[in-house]
Formats: C-alpha cells, sequence, structure tokens
C-alpha cells in the first residue's frame, strides 16, 4: 500500500505541479539594461526634401508617410504631362536618437499598431520632485533642426508664487547623467540657489508623450527580467523531517510522500530573450524563480509508532487518521520547463490526536522535481 502512495504521489505532481502550471500573475514592471538599443523618435516638421520626377512629365505628388524597419517611406504620385521640374517636399523628418548606452529603466513593450516590425518601449514615467515656492527657475525645450542638431529654447524664467511638483527626474551638476544623450536632448528646469547659480536640474527622462523603440538586427536578441506578484496552487510529493529527542525518546529522520493541496502567493522573477526573427519579434522565456509563503492541507495516520513521544501513544493495534496544515516557505525555479523546488516548513496536526502524534510542530524540509508535460507539445522555436 505505501508503494502504490508514492507512485501516485510522484505522478501527480509530475502531472499536475500546479505551483508552476497553474498560476495567475499581476503586471510587473521589465528592467531593460543600459546597453539596450532604444532610440527616442523625434519629429521635426517642414524639413525639405527634392524629388526630380522624369523627363516630360508634370509631377503631382501625394505624400504618404510610413516608419517601416526604422526608414521613413515617402509614396510620391505621378502623371504624364509636359513639364520635369525638381520639387521640394517640406515633410515631416522622423530623427532616431539613441539613449544608449544610457538605455537603463523600467518599462513595457509593445508592437506598433501599424508596423509589427517596430518594437516599441514605454518608460515609466519619472519620479515627483517639488520646488518650494519662491524659488527661481528657468524652463527649457529641446528643438532639433533637420540634420538632428539639438539647441535648448529657453522658455521662461519664473519665481514660483506656490509650492510646484514636477514630474522630472533631479540631476546633480557635474553628475555622469549630465553628460548622458538623454540630458542634451530632454526637456530640462534650472533650479537656481540664493546666489543665481543652478542648484540642480529637474530633466524629463523619460517623457510621458514621446516615441522610443527598441531595435534588434536580424537574430539579435536581448536578455531582460520581468517581476511580477505570483499565487497558485500547490502540491509538495516528497518530506524529510528532521529526527529528534523527546523525553529520553530519539526519533529517528523520516521521509515521506502523500497526496496533498495547497496554496502559494508571492514573488515571482521571469526571465526571458526577445529575438528578432527576420523582422518578427519573438519572445523567449529562459528561466522563473518564485518565493514565498504557503499554506498546505494533508492527511496522515497516526499509530503506536508514530506516537512513541504524545502524551497518550496509541496501542499497537489502533491507528487514527488526522488532518495536517503544513506552512512555510517555498522556493521554485522553472529553467525551460525543468521544474524545482525546494520548501521549508512545519507540520500542525489537527484533532483531538494531534498532541499524540511525534511531528506535530516539527520542521521538515521538502524537495520536489518535475517537468510540464505540456512543454512536450508545445511549438518550439
Amino acid at each position: 500500500m505505501k508503494k502504490i502512495t508514492y507512485f501516485a504521489t510522484t505522478l501527480l505532481f509530475l502531472c499536475t505541479f500546479q505551483v508552476f502550471s497553474q498560476t495567475t500573475e499581476f503586471q510587473g514592471t521589465v528592467n531593460l539594461g543600459p546597453l539596450a538599443k532604444v532610440y527616442k523618435i523625434i519629429s521635426v516638421p517642414n524639413c525639405p526634401q527634392s524629388y526630380s520626377p522624369p523627363a516630360g512629365t508634370t509631377t503631382t505628388v501625394t505624400q504618404e508617410r510610413k516608419y517601416t524597419n526604422g526608414k521613413i517611406e515617402i509614396k510620391v504620385e505621378s502623371t504624364n504631362s509636359p513639364v520635369g521640374t525638381p520639387l521640394s517636399i517640406n515633410a515631416n523628418q522622423e530623427l532616431k536618437v539613441p539613449i544608449f548606452p544610457n538605455s537603463e529603466g523600467s518599462a513595457n513593450f509593445f508592437l506598433d499598431d501599424q508596423d509589427k516590425s517596430v518594437l516599441r518601449v514605454n518608460y515609466f514615467l519619472n519620479p515627483t520632485n517639488t520646488v518650494s515656492s519662491g524659488t527661481t527657475i528657468r524652463e527649457y525645450d529641446p528643438v532639433f533642426s533637420c540634420t538632428g542638431v539639438v539647441t535648448m529654447n529657453l522658455r521662461a524664467t519664473r519665481i514660483l508664487t506656490a509650492d510646484e511638483d514636477f514630474v522630472f527626474e533631479r540631476i546633480s551638476p557635474g553628475s555622469p547623467e549630465t553628460a548622458t544623450t538623454w540630458f542634451a536632448i530632454s526637456q530640462r528646469i534650472e533650479v537656481l540657489n540664493a546666489a543665481g547659480g543652478i542648484d540642480y536640474y529637474l530633466v524629463n527622462h523619460f517623457d510621458r508623450n514621446g516615441k522610443y523603440i527598441l531595435e534588434l538586427q536580424n537574430r539579435e536578441h536581448i536578455p531582460f527580467s520581468y517581476p511580477s506578484l505570483d499565487f497558485g496552487a500547490l502540491t509538495i510529493p516528497f518530506k524529510y523531517r528532521l529526527g529528534f529527542s523527546k523525553n529520553g525518546i530519539s526519533i529517528p529522520d523520516d521521509v515521506t510522500g502523500s497526496i496533498n493541496i495547497g496554496v502559494y502567493a508571492g514573488y515571482k522573477l521571469t526571465g526571458y530573450s526577445l529575438i528578432n526573427k527576420a523582422g518578427t519579434y519573438t519572445n523567449r522565456t529562459l528561466f522563473s524563480l518564485r518565493v514565498g509563503p504557503f499554506l498546505n492541507l494533508s492527511s496522515t495516520t497516526l499509530d503506536s509508532v508514530s506516537t512513541t513521544v504524545g502524551k497518550v501513544p496509541l496501542k499497537k493495534d489502533v491507528r487514527q487518521n488526522i488532518a495536517v496544515l503544513s506552512t512555510g516557505i517555498a522556493l521554485m525555479g522553472d529553467f525551460k520547463g525543468v521544474q524545482i523546488g525546494i520548501y521549508y516548513g512545519w507540520d500542525f496536526g489537527m484533532g483531538s490526536e494531534a498532541e499524540n502524534w511525534n511531528y506535530h510542530k516539527q520542521k521538515w524540509l521538502g524537495f520536489g522535481l518535475g517537468y510540464k508535460l505540456t512543454d512536450l507539445f508545445a511549438k518550439k522555436d
């Protein structure tokens, strides 16, 4: 009977390892590294572009601008007529300004609705900083030329008449951040001290109205992590109970397996690799790690052997089933379908006979190893 119980427990674990296969996540953040190839897209209006129509034609210009694979495409239609002179077309010029090697930040990814080859980056907003009433500030806006040269335009100098909140990042003069590209191209505020010098900068590092894209070459990939909250069902197939002594009686170590079910909640960190496959972005899961508390419910059978240190040990031919509530900390990992779980907890017997159980309120270590059977049938990249 005991062998059948072990077999059933192992089969349940391998097939349903619920803590990994049936979970619900709440969205967290994606953490980009400093070398991620992120560009900020700047639109400069009324930039002249030349078009030379074929000889012997009059050209009717129809502009259709589309951003595809990092290039600006302008569609020009022509109709036959007897003139062919060069034309100057005023159109918006799209500039790609590299943010790397200072691309680090928390963000989300999403594909452009109109062009699935463009991967947009939605950075989280800057922190809020409060500037006190009576402080003098100078506000600057970046202005770009058609060739990409940026100059800072002084928009206003004013003395605050009340405390004001700015969703800008605070930067100290002379800090390494002042040498970055994003500092040079971002809207910023100079906060002045009493002597009229710059006390600190407030910089619109992550522009809420800005457009950012992540660009990868064909077959190039970038790793990133995704933290989130996680909860789900849990089964612990094997427990290793540590031996101890009580009332002059030694209780040996014990390894047991039983059918059990519980719930888990905690923190999850998932590692991904984003790869460009001929213009299509594919997200691959590399690993996930989970840590957090759990509650687990099972049962055990008491007999004369398992109650030797109890208040009233059971007689040789007497058996009694009791429910067991287990709680503790779980550490679990998933590496390309291979799942490993380590658990540390305590057992609490329930019912009138609980105090007789040798392992009531005793600590144990749990182990689990499995493979998500659904991965056997999943489509491989």
